[in-house]
């Protein structure tokens, strides 16, 4: 797995099992909170088809937070004000990044893209019952 991918899979993974692995991190690895988790709006870029140019559409609420493990940053953004999940997810990254516990880092990554998979599929699925079948007119 990139460690690009890791900010999205680890937000949508089981949240105990997110701060079980936090917690063991911290008591086998230097961790520092360079930045602690902060609430902020993003501007939201939308293309313009006809100008060819870009406007922004609105505004995001995001969190965001950057910690070091071992003398490696990591750095997450979430959607919302959700702090501790920006937290978790930064100290995971920072540790990815620091190679402490990459394998269970990996696994529980893989474990939010299965959720997000299976979330996918039911939405597809409800989509899907909504179609009209206009072969039988």
């Amino acid at each position: 797995m990139e460690r690009e991918q890791l900010n999205f899979a680890l937000q949508h993974c089981d949240p105990e099992a997110l701060n079980q692995l936090c917690r063991r991190i911290e008591n086998e690895a230097r961790v520092e909170r360079i930045k602690l988790p902060t609430a902020q709006t993003l501007l939201v870029p939308v293309a313009d088809p006809i100008n060819n140019g870009s406007f922004y559409g609105g505004e995001v609420l995001v969190t965001s937070a950057i910690t070091r493990v071992n003398g490696e940053n990591g750095w997450a953004m979430v959607q919302d004000d959700r702090p501790e999940l920006a937290d978790a997810v930064a100290l995971l990254d920072a540790a990815f990044a620091a190679s402490v516990c990459t394998d269970a880092i990996i696994a529980l990554a893989r474990d939010g893209e299965a959720c997000v998979r299976n979330q996918v599929d039911l939405d597809s699925a409800k989509a899907e019952a909504t179609r009209v079948q206009f072969d039988l007119l």
